[in-house]
C-alpha cells in the first residue's frame, strides 16, 4: 500500500515545482503571443482604445534538459486582461510616424494540485503596466527584395514600472516587483503587390532590474514573435481581416543572479516555443490567437489564448 504524502513531502514537491515555475519563462513581464501577423504595422494617425485578454493553462513542468517533462498533472493558470490605449501622430521623426501606447493588466494566477489537495490563487489584482513612450513606424510602399508589396517597420522603447500587488516572499503577488526596460524592432513584409500575403517578425529584448526588497535579478529574455498568412474580404467590408499562423520563441540569454534566487533558478536558463492559428475580423479590430507551447526547458508548458479588440476614437 502506497503511504500517504506527508505535509513535509508535499511542501518539498510544491517548493520544487514553484522554483521551476519561478524560472525566467514564468517570471518575465513581456506578454508572449501579443504580436503575430501585422506585427510590424503601426496604424494610421489617430487615437485607439480597446481591451486585451490572455490566458495560459500550464499542466507540464519541463526540466533543465531540453524537452524533458519532469512532472505532469498539477495545473498553473495565468490570466491577464485590461485596457490598452495607443496614439499615433502625424508628426514624423526620421521619416517615421511617432506614437505611444499603454496597457494596464489585471492578473490572476491559480494553482491546482488535486493529488495533494492543494488549490489556491492570487485573486484578480493590478499587475505591472506596460508603457511605450516612444514608438516609431515606417511605411515602405516600394518593392523590396522578397517583398514586392513593400514593408512596414516599427521600433519601440518600453518599460514596466513596479505597479500592482507585490511583497517579497508573498504567494499572492500579481506583480514581479522588478523594473524592466524593453527595446523592440518589428517587421511586416508583403509578398505580393496587392499585399494579400504577408509575414511578420517581431524581436524584443528585455533588461530586468532587481526584484524589490530581494537580492534577485532575473535573467534577461530575448523573445521572437512571428506571423504568416493572408488577408480576406474587401477593404470596405466589415467582416474582413486576415487568417494564418502565429507563434513565438523565448530564450533566457543571461543568468539569474542574487542570493535570494533559488539555486536551481540561478543554475539554469529557460526557453519555450509556441505556434498556432491566428484569426482577425471586423477589419482587423478583433484579433484571436490560440498557441500551443512545445519544446522548451526549465519552464512550465501548456496552451494559451490571446484576444485583442481595438477601435479608433474620434479626436
Amino acid at each position: 500500500m502506497r503511504p500517504k504524502s506527508t505535509p513535509k513531502i508535499a511542501a518539498l514537491i510544491v517548493s520544487a515545482m514553484l522554483a521551476i515555475a519561478a524560472s525566467t519563462s514564468a517570471q518575465q513581464l513581456i506578454l508572449k503571443g501579443a504580436f503575430g501577423m501585422n506585427g510590424g504595422v503601426m496604424p494610421p494617425p489617430g487615437l485607439y482604445a480597446g481591451m486585451f485578454g490572455a490566458v495560459g493553462w500550464q499542466d507540464e513542468i519541463v526540466g533543465p534538459a531540453p524537452d524533458k517533462t519532469v512532472f505532469h498533472g498539477p495545473s498553473l493558470t495565468q490570466d491577464a486582461f485590461g485596457p490598452v490605449v495607443q496614439y499615433v501622430s502625424s508628426f514624423k521623426i526620421f521619416g517615421a510616424n511617432y506614437g505611444a501606447m499603454a496597457a494596464i493588466p489585471v492578473a490572476n494566477i491559480a494553482f491546482d494540485f488535486p493529488r495533494l489537495d492543494l488549490n489556491d490563487s492570487t485573486g484578480q489584482a493590478l499587475s505591472q503596466v506596460w508603457i511605450i513612450p516612444v514608438m516609431l513606424g515606417w511605411h515602405h510602399a516600394d518593392p523590396l527584395p522578397l517583398a514586392p508589396g513593400g514593408a512596414d517597420f516599427t521600433f519601440h522603447y518600453a518599460f514596466y514600472p513596479v505597479t500592482g500587488r507585490y511583497t517579497a516572499g508573498a504567494l499572492n503577488n500579481t506583480s514581479l516587483g522588478m523594473f524592466t526596460n524593453e527595446v523592440s524592432f518589428r517587421l511586416t513584409s508583403y509578398f505580393d503587390k496587392d499585399r494579400a500575403w504577408q509575414g511578420s517578425a517581431s524581436l524584443f529584448y528585455d533588461f530586468n532590474g532587481k526584484k524589490k526588497d530581494l537580492d534577485w535579478k532575473t535573467g534577461n529574455p530575448f523573445t521572437y514573435m512571428w506571423g504568416l498568412g493572408r488577408t480576406y474580404g474587401s477593404s470596405d467590408s466589415l467582416f474582413s481581416g486576415w487568417v494564418g499562423a502565429a507563434g513565438y520563441a523565448q530564450w533566457q540569454v543571461t543568468s539569474t543572479t542574487g542570493a535570494d534566487a533559488p539555486a536551481i533558478v540561478r543554475d539554469n536558463k529557460s526557453q519555450i516555443l509556441a505556434a498556432g492559428p491566428e484569426f482577425a475580423t471586423l477589419k482587423g479590430a478583433l484579433v484571436i490567437r490560440y498557441l500551443w507551447q512545445f519544446g522548451g526547458k526549465f519552464t512550465t508548458r501548456g496552451p494559451g489564448l490571446y484576444v485583442q479588440f481595438a477601435m479608433p476614437l474620434p479626436i
